[in-house]
């Protein structure tokens, strides 16, 4: 197998600077836990577990599983597609499984979280009778046309994917309003759905990644309201030396 070149590391800071990538952590499948309420899922995240690998170690029935374990991709492709109401013949060709061990994983998995169907049905009747869905922010999306195909899909997962981009994109407009003011050089270069990076100067690294941490890591406002997480690499070198 070839090994393709880490392109990132075309990506490097100005003289003095640092570079700094900083993402969301499992943004997508939280806003899934809370919006369906999974207290299962809720209880993973309060332990600071991982659950697409909790939930590996017990369908595979293997302690070790992590996410170096050769199935994990997969079974969390086919996790997340599920959660976005994901049919099994239509994940089965993009992840390379079969379709019966996608429709046995989802049937597994729907089970046990059971509150995850639940929400889907729930959004299916609010679309049906509305066509529209809210985020916890309550930005709303109206839905014109028929209700059918694809649109449960995107409806569902809009309320993931619209709360990741708000988060992400709050923080850096905190970034780009506190730099405004204060002029420290943390600079943003670019955006990418859940994740921001740029640099800042080098002799300042320790308070700019604070001040990073507090600008971006935002509170999404459910009733049970949480900060969304987030995970932060510095390089000194490029952005793809980031760690």
């Amino acid at each position: 197998m070839t090994t393709l070149p880490n392109i990132r590391r075309m990506i490097v800071p100005e003289a003095g600077n640092t570079y700094w990538d900083l993402d969301l952590d499992s943004a997508d499948l939280r806003t899934v836990v809370w919006e369906s309420d999974c207290r299962e899922l809720k209880a993973m995240f309060a332990e600071g577990k991982k659950p697409y690998v909790e939930m590996g170690k017990e369908y595979y029935r293997d302690p070790t599983f992590s996410k170096k374990h050769r199935h994990y991709t997969n079974f969390k492709s086919l996790c997340h597609g599920t959660n976005y109401l994901g049919q099994a013949a239509n994940i089965a060709g993009r992840i390379g499984l079969s379709v019966s061990d996608c429709e046995r994983v989802q049937k597994w998995y729907l089970g046990k979280c059971s509150e995850i169907p639940r929400w889907h049905s729930r959004i299916k009747r609010q679309m049906d009778t509305t066509a529209t869905v809210r985020n916890a922010f309550g930005y709303r999306r109206k839905f014109f046309g028929r209700i059918e195909g694809t649109v449960y899909n995107e409806a569902v997962a809009w309320i993931g994917q619209s709360t990741t981009s708000i988060c992400i994109n709050t923080g850096f407009v905190n970034l780009d309003e506190f730099e405004e003011r204060e002029h420290w050089g943390i600079l943003v270069r670019l955006q990418i759905h859940d994740s921001i990076a740029g640099e800042f100067p080098t002799a300042r690294r320790d308070e700019c990644v604070e001040k990073i941490r507090e600008l971006c890591s935002i509170t999404v406002p459910y009733d049970e309201p949480f900060v969304m997480p987030i995970g932060l690499k510095t390089s000194e070198t490029s952005w793809g030396d980031c760690e």
